[in-house]
């Protein structure tokens, strides 16, 4: 009888602990999904820019573990969206052409929830140089 007890018990546990799951580890991007209120600076033809602010959402990529998804990015419309890469806090932005045909590249830091970036946008022989402040809404 001791011995069934024993067993069952033994047994109970090891139910117990071989059917729990593992947790998968965090996706540390996680934290910069949301949507912003972002303010503009422009620096054109030497003169300096404040952008009315205005909203951007910010997105997992679903095709690549280490990408950020910017929509609306520079206030551009919904269907313009820039891709970041993810490193800890900071942010690169490789060089893009846009949808809009205006070709990015930049870089950024977040502390949460503050995204802070800056990025020099150019079209043709035109390029201005944007600092950015996203905050978190």
């Amino acid at each position: 009888m001791r011995k069934t007890a024993i067993l069952s018990i033994m047994l109970f546990v090891f139910a117990l602990f071989t059917g729990c799951k593992k947790d998968k580890a965090p996706d540390p991007r996680d934290i910069y999904v949301a949507t912003y209120r972002v303010t503009e600076t422009w620096t054109e033809n030497g003169q300096l820019i404040t952008i009315p602010a205005f909203t951007m959402s910010v997105e997992k990529s679903t095709q690549q573990s280490d990408k950020l998804l910017f929509i609306n990015f520079s206030n551009y419309g919904a269907g313009i969206t820039a891709e970041a890469t993810v490193s800890g806090t900071k942010i690169t932005i490789s060089q893009q052409t846009l949808s809009n045909l205006k070709s990015i590249t930049g870089t950024g830091t977040f502390a949460d929830p503050t995204l802070t970036f800056s990025y020099t946008e150019s079209t043709g022989n035109i390029s201005n140089t944007i600092t950015a402040t996203a905050k978190k809404i």
